[in-house]
């Protein structure tokens, strides 16, 4: 270094500019999100990506034809990745304030992950495979990016579960007895409605009308509705900020309450348009309703097929205001 302030200067200036420019070779930009991956990262990066992606690829080409069944529980499937990549795009600049170190603690979470896959998909149980793939993913995370990175994405890596047959025992333990509620919730809502319902004691999820008889069968049991809901109430926790008590309330409270009445309106509304199709068979909205699906003659299993999305959509609004009225209330003390 000289004596001279002003060489000093241009000579630290320059050896700044230096410094940042091979900061700059040495690193990579994800797009959108804006993080800068060390170079040396990145073909651990794809790697990891192309390893997850090929073995699993077995399950993931299922995954289309499972949100598609007519009678399935994942009709709310295809919107998860979305949702989840919404939340990690909400959260870049939090993302982007943390260090990227690499961990190899995620190695062995990825090993196990992707074992969980060829295990899977060797006794073909697409359930255990699904639950190795996001493992993976999650191991992944830590072994590329660290675990300060990994904090802010494992909720929404977790969130992919509802979109992949994870939870299918659940499904079988629980199905009859949300059949049994769901079907005493519809029948006292046409009761209320003015309507004659009644359930033989010998079947208990048949409600036999004055014209029309309607059999509450798995998919119309309410878990449906119940895990599809679920998935709306775990995304708006993830992008709130209600604080713990009142997410616990959303998640485990509103939320079941909300999905067993939204789906004992439901029936009730299939209900109503077999009886009322029979009773006024000429109506325009009778002649409607069949035009909609022309192999078939019982209006109320026309609305049955329809009004299952309609049904997402209406818990999806009131679950959103329920949000925002708990959030605004917590604003309310904060100002």
């Amino acid at each position: 270094m000289s004596n001279d302030p002003a060489i000093d200067r241009v000579e630290k200036g320059a050896l700044l500019e230096g410094a940042e420019a091979v900061a700059q070779e040495e690193t990579i930009t994800i797009p959108i999100l804006g993080i800068k991956l060390p170079k040396a990262g990145f073909p651990l990066l794809v790697a990891g990506l192309v390893a997850c992606l090929a073995l699993g690829w077995a399950f993931l080409r299922q995954l289309p034809a499972i949100w598609f069944e007519d009678e399935g529980y994942y009709s709310h499937g295809i919107l998860i990745p979305f949702m989840s990549l919404a939340v990690i795009y909400m959260r870049r600049d939090r993302i982007r304030s943390e260090p990227i170190v690499t961990s190899w603690f995620g190695l062995p979470i990825l090993v196990i992950g992707l074992l969980m896959v060829l295990a899977g998909q060797k006794i073909d149980n697409i359930s255990f495979a699904s639950g190795g793939f996001i493992v993976s993913l999650i191991g992944g995370s830590y072994f590329v990016f660290g675990s300060r990175v990994t904090r802010h994405v494992v909720g929404p890596l977790l969130f992919l579960a509802f979109m992949m047959p994870v939870l299918g025992w659940i499904i079988d333990s629980t199905t009859n007895p949300l059949q049994l509620i769901s079907t005493k919730v519809a029948a006292k809502l046409l009761t209320i409605f003015g309507f004659n319902a009644e359930i033989p004691a010998a079947y208990p999820t048949l409600i036999l009308m004055d014209n029309y008889s309607l059999y509450v069968g798995g998919p119309c049991s309410g878990f449906k509705l119940i895990l599809s809901l679920t998935a709306f109430t775990m995304f708006f926790v993830m992008i709130s900020n209600l604080g713990l008590w009142k997410n616990l309330l959303l998640v485990f409270v509103i939320n079941p309450a909300l999905a067993l009445l939204i789906n004992g309106l439901r029936i009730m509304l299939i209900g109503i348009a077999g009886e009322r199709s029979i009773i006024t068979p000429d109506a325009a909205w009778v002649g409607w309703m069949r035009s909609l699906d022309k192999t078939k003659d019982d209006v109320g299993m026309i609305f049955h097929d329809y009004s299952g999305y309609l049904t997402l959509i209406v818990c999806f609004i009131v679950l959103h205001y329920i949000v925002r009225g708990l959030e605004g209330k917590r604003h309310e003390v904060a100002a």
